[in-house]
């Protein structure tokens, strides 16, 4: 067997130096760059510092989307565009856990001219209603220490030079605004929607432990019920979110047009939060929260 097994390895080294020039080397063949995306260890790193940064620094992942209305029997049709940001922070813990520290704006903006909206005439109801940015603050996550040996759990994926990342989130539970409180925002009494995640990085830039945060492109797809503050009820039909962004690190390198808005309306949100805090914020909770409250007045 090691007979066989040098002679494998040896012999095309020879013949390829062989037809060589006198004195030239043969070409070193290229290592593929050293990336650990099946341990539990190995993909938090890489989570980490793909949508964060390891240094426990502020970073900003933008989205520039398209919303789309789905009716049953005609075709979906773009409605409104949705640009914003999410500013976080990894904190790692002594034994190895990390807290991804959050909060998020996003706002509605007209599909032809990109005017901030204020207000928009619901094209299914003819009704004006007033627009509700999103202003979700905190978005917050866990991630539990990794135990040694223990296998990744997320769906990475090395092909080549590139990194890719894709999760699938769906989801289903009690929604805040039940229709007997809220008929005219409530699509029903279960919250049905999903998330798809899709992130591109390059190997070579996960190889480099030199890089605390490597460069990150996404791509965000969503599937949800009516917004609330559109007042469809339950009336047959949903949303369709399909975006992209990027990584960046610092607020001024995020859009102007959405730097500015944001320093007018929601300065908060140029920074992450201080704490780690539960629960999360949702377009729909906000929406309870300050309703809910003029309601009972």
């Amino acid at each position: 067997m090691l007979r066989r097994l040098f002679a494998t390895a040896v012999l095309p080294a020879l013949i390829l130096a062989a037809a060589l020039p006198a004195g030239a080397q043969a070409p070193a063949a290229a290592a593929a760059p050293a990336v650990d995306v099946t341990s539990g260890a190995g993909q938090l790193d890489a989570f980490i510092r793909m949508r964060g940064t390891g240094d426990g620094k502020d970073v900003f992942a933008n989205w520039w989307v398209t919303v789309f209305a789905v009716v049953p029997g005609e075709r979906p049709r773009p409605i409104m565009r949705l640009d914003g940001f999410n500013v976080g922070r990894f904190v790692k813990a002594a034994d190895g856990s990390a807290q991804l520290i959050t909060r998020e704006v996003a706002y509605y903006r007209d599909l032809a001219t990109g005017e901030f909206l204020t207000e928009w005439t619901n094209p299914f109801t003819n009704e004006k209603v007033k627009v509700l940015h999103v202003t979700n603050d905190p978005v917050n996550s866990r991630y539990a220490a990794p135990k040694a040996g223990e296998p990744g759990r997320l769906p990475f994926m090395v092909n080549g030079p590139d990194v890719f990342l894709r999760l699938d989130i769906p989801l289903a539970y009690p929604n805040p605004l039940q229709p007997a409180e809220f008929p005219a925002e409530s699509s029903g009494p279960t919250y049905l929607a999903s998330e798809h995640f899709i992130f591109f990085s390059k190997t070579a830039d996960l190889a480099n432990r030199n890089l605390q945060s490597v460069p990150l492109t996404y791509a965000w797809a969503r599937t949800g019920p009516w917004l609330p503050w559109m007042r469809m009820g339950q009336r047959q039909g949903h949303l369709i979110y399909s975006g992209h962004g990027r990584k960046f690190a610092s607020f001024d390198e995020l859009p102007a047009d959405i730097r500015d808005f944001t320093k007018a309306n929601h300065p908060a949100y140029m920074t992450s939060p201080e704490t780690y805090q539960t629960p999360n914020e949702t377009s729909w909770t906000y929406y309870k929260k300050i309703t809910g409250a003029q309601k009972k007045n």
